[in-house]
């Protein structure tokens, strides 16, 4: 895919990544073109589906959210129906800001984010536990975040 970006349209998604609120014309500055082909490269790159969407980055501490747990869920059996099943479960929790499918010793990794231990114990009681399948959770609690990147390097 990457071979349909040229040096332009990547260093468009540089700077959107790292700050989207520019302007069309900040940007066409930026990258020495005029306002309406740079609109037009970042509408086809938004339809090719390199760009996905727009969002603010919230401060989790000042929002009461930086009780961070990664939670590792094994289920005792896992095919296609319980897997969708618990997909749809994972979307509904407001708790959970990313899960994956792994490998290794789990089935899935949550990013759980909480304002305290006791948060945390309601969810997986409440939650995690609800759901039928689930035959060990692992929790790893982080102390403190060290990095937290949100783009990709392009270059």
């Amino acid at each position: 895919m990457l071979q349909e970006l040229d040096q332009t349209d990547i260093k468009l998604l540089q700077i959107l990544q790292e700050n989207c609120k520019y302007t069309t014309k900040e940007l066409a500055q930026m990258v020495n073109l005029s306002t309406t082909p740079t609109f037009e490269r970042i509408k086809r790159l938004e339809r090719l589906g390199f760009i996905r969407g727009y969002v603010a980055v919230l401060d989790g501490e000042r929002l009461d959210r930086n009780f961070i747990v990664f939670c590792n869920v094994s289920m005792r059996q896992i095919n296609r129906d319980i897997a969708m099943q618990f997909a749809k479960a994972v979307q509904e929790w407001d708790e959970v800001t990313e899960c994956y499918n792994v490998s290794g010793d789990g089935d899935y990794m949550l990013k759980v984010c909480v304002s305290s231990m006791h948060q945390y114990q309601q969810f997986v009681i409440n939650k995690i536990g609800g759901f039928p399948h689930v035959a060990h959770i692992q929790s790893i609690f982080a102390m403190d975040t060290l990095k937290h990147a949100f783009g990709f390097p392009l270059s």
